[in-house]
């Protein structure tokens, strides 16, 4: 095969079809000529944008001088494993294509143009032909993709791997003979703002195969670009089954083409508008980009709250509606937490916690610093006896009645705490496992060695007769009781009902009389209460 008289190579960022049809101007061929010349070494032009055949490569490079690199960089191959998956396309094979469009997303035919770069180089940009390409950044301006004389998409000739010319004009053909004539570069398009700018430039850099941040971390270029197209369509699966728009202002547009096209599969096929494309992408990308995954899943819970009801749960629901990737498998998990039982997600976000470090209620000061917000009763005790519940939840305990026993207490009552908590309060699964992760790091101590140390002052009041006399004169020998429920409570971190000073579960009256009795406790008193808990224990005297 003979080198054509006059030779170039495609410009920078250049789609290999637009390139080829100035190659076959250049050298007064139509370009039917020089789709024909392709061909004859074997090859096919059926893929020729997306990824060409290799006796194809070949006949350009003899036919134009171009190095091979050039010639592929000039086609959608550029982009496979970033936001391109052409795993299994075989230009010999028709059906091939069938693997990659059933990805999603992905269109053999049209592109979109920015008129502005077209009336500056005359160039067709090969990232135009990407779904999620829709800014020009360079213009700050949204592409077009539909020509206004013909109403077809640019570059729309099925039948013929180029258009019927070359340079700005559309040249889809209209007729038998004719084609349309509308002069691309003349025409206007609408600013795109800055948020969407912003979407559009992180893409363009992952396209490059550079990271880039997502959920808090660095991603790939892959992981992000996968993210942020599988989420967009959960997005406006969520948004073609909603009844408000108060989430987004695209969601109404989104649902009238999904009324009117009747068969949308948003998996397939993304919103034919550009600009409404560019607005769900950017959505997605806003959430990705937060500042970690609890931030993320803030701004992605208000659209499960519009998920539609029905007898499958709302994971099964949405992993039905998109692809669940490793990231968006965490964002949505995140966000469904306040949807799950409280159980499944301290199960799921277990971490091993030594039983004997925790007791059987949080002490009261950690409890109002870190999670007395998290309740909407005012029953504190029992509420701190259902963070110790959740504490050996999430340390093995399989069931409140195993949380409760490995704490020393009867079943029943953990399986009870833990039903009039969750009916009353409700609180928030996942602002649930960050507090019990602020309280495990402040506790410390073993608390089943101070159970034993007021199990054994319990026996013996001798120590108490010399509490009183250095610190307490006057308080009578029937508040030796109160005196070991204090350190029951407060030093042990037990629940009052099974202090051992009772013998039976305290009645209301020796409740408020001990109430009082820790009440008037000054701080040298306490001081002295814990330090004979700690100092008979320790010699084993009582």
């Amino acid at each position: 095969m003979s080198p054509l008289p006059v030779r170039s190579q495609p410009a920078a960022d250049q789609c290999i079809t637009d390139w080829l049809e100035h190659v076959a101007e250049d050298n007064g061929l139509l370009t039917t000529q020089l789709a024909s010349a392709l061909r004859w070494g074997g090859g096919t032009t059926r893929f020729l944008a997306v990824k060409p055949d290799q006796r194809t490569l070949m006949s350009i490079t003899e036919l134009t001088g171009a190095p091979h690199h050039r010639v592929v960089a000039a086609t959608l191959s550029r982009f496979d494993g970033t936001a391109l998956d052409l795993a299994g396309l075989n230009p010999q094979r028709w059906s091939s294509w069938r693997t990659v469009a059933g990805r999603g997303w992905f269109r053999l035919q049209g592109t979109g143009a920015c008129p502005a770069c077209l009336a500056r180089d005359g160039c067709w940009r090969t990232a135009w032909r990407l779904p999620t390409v829709t800014i020009c950044t360079e213009h700050s301006c949204y592409l077009i993709e539909r020509c206004p004389g013909c109403g077809r998409r640019f570059a729309d000739h099925p039948h013929e791997p180029l258009r019927h010319g070359a340079g700005t004009c559309c040249f889809n053909p209209t007729g038998e003979r004719t084609v349309c004539d509308i002069d691309v570069s003349g025409l206007t398009t609408a600013k795109a703002a800055g948020d969407e700018l912003a979407r559009q430039d992180r893409h363009d850099v992952a396209c490059t195969g550079s990271a880039v941040p997502m959920l808090g971390a660095v991603a790939t270029a892959q992981e992000y670009l996968a993210a942020g197209r599988h989420l967009a369509v959960l997005l406006l699966h969520l948004a073609s089954h909603a009844d408000a728009s108060s989430l987004a202002p695209w969601m109404d547009q989104v649902r009238r083409e999904a009324r009117d096209t009747r068969r949308v599969r948003w998996h397939l096929s993304p919103p034919i508008d550009p600009l409404v494309r560019s607005a769900v992408l950017t959505t997605a990308d806003q959430i990705l980009t937060a500042p970690g995954v609890s931030a993320a899943a803030d701004l992605l819970a208000p659209w499960f709250d519009i998920l539609p009801t029905s007898t499958e749960s709302r994971l099964a629901w949405l992993a039905d509606h998109t692809t669940m990737t490793p990231a968006l498998t965490r964002l949505t998990m995140a966000a469904l937490a306040p949807h799950q039982r409280i159980s499944t997600h301290l199960r799921r976000t277990g971490t091993l916690v030594d039983p004997e470090r925790i007791p059987q209620v949080v002490p009261e000061p950690l409890f109002r610093r870190q999670a007395a917000h998290l309740f909407t009763t005012d029953k504190a005790e029992t509420n701190r006896l259902f963070l110790s519940l959740c504490m050996a939840r999430r340390g093995g305990a399989t069931t409140w009645a195993d949380a409760a026993e490995m704490l020393g207490l009867d079943g029943d009552l953990g399986t009870r705490t833990a039903r009039s908590v969750s009916a009353r309060s409700r609180p928030d699964p996942r602002r649930l496992t960050d507090a019990l992760d602020a309280i495990g790091a402040e506790m410390t101590g073993n608390y089943r060695d101070r159970e034993q140390q007021v199990r054994a002052l319990a026996t013996s009041d001798a120590w108490f007769e010399q509490w009183v006399g250095e610190h307490r004169p006057g308080t009578r020998a029937r508040s030796f009781p109160y005196a070991v429920t204090y350190l029951w409570c407060v030093h042990a971190g037990g629940l009052l009902s099974t202090s051992p000073a009772w013998t039976i579960p305290p009645a209301r009256r020796s409740r408020v009389a001990y109430r009082q009795f820790a009440a008037s406790l000054r701080p040298l008193a306490i001081a002295a209460l814990t330090q004979a808990a700690r100092t008979q224990h320790a010699t084993g005297a009582v």
